[in-house]
């Protein structure tokens, strides 16, 4: 540990947090203070890391497809969305997210913040529909979501969520 962190009462936590996060894990007026002391300690190296992980972490929207069971076409409100659609092909929902796509698909199946298809329908993830477009900045998987969404549907899939 550099004899300047030291010398300020800088912990190696504090740092680490600061150099990944680019913030404290606390906040108030001391802590914004302490967090401009160790600001002031980092190398300049180390601050143009920071604003590349940041670039970076903008790419870290996806797309994904969930296989639905064919029992979702009972409803009305679906078979409406896709009136062109191939009772041999699969029904899905598609959709987007900021946290990883697994961990979403949990989120809809434990009811969190999910589509009432998926979380009463969904079977599983269908990777080799969505991977190959993932990761992508928000704006983009936006647009992505809707057009991932219309392919499909113009393909023969029952398609639901591609807001």
């Amino acid at each position: 540990m550099p004899r300047q962190w030291r010398a300020r009462g800088i912990t190696r936590n504090e740092v680490e947090n600061v150099e990944h996060y680019g913030r404290l894990a606390y906040d108030s007026c001391a802590s914004r203070r302490r967090l401009e002391r160790i600001r002031s300690c980092l190398p300049c190296e180390l601050k143009r890391k920071k604003a590349a992980l940041q670039k970076e972490k903008s790419f870290h929207h996806n797309v994904y497809v969930v296989l639905l069971s064919d029992a979702v076409t009972k409803h009305p409100s679906i078979l409406r969305l896709n009136p062109k659609r191939d009772p041999l092909k699969p029904c899905v929902y598609v959709g987007m997210t900021g946290i990883p796509v697994d961990h979403r698909f949990e989120n809809h199946k434990n009811g969190y913040k999910s589509a009432w298809v998926v979380r009463k329908y969904g079977v599983r993830l269908m990777p080799e529909l969505y991977e190959h477009l993932n990761p992508m900045p928000f704006e983009a998987a936006v647009q992505m979501e809707e057009e991932l969404a219309e392919d499909l549907r113009a393909a023969g899939y029952t398609v639901t969520g591609g807001h």
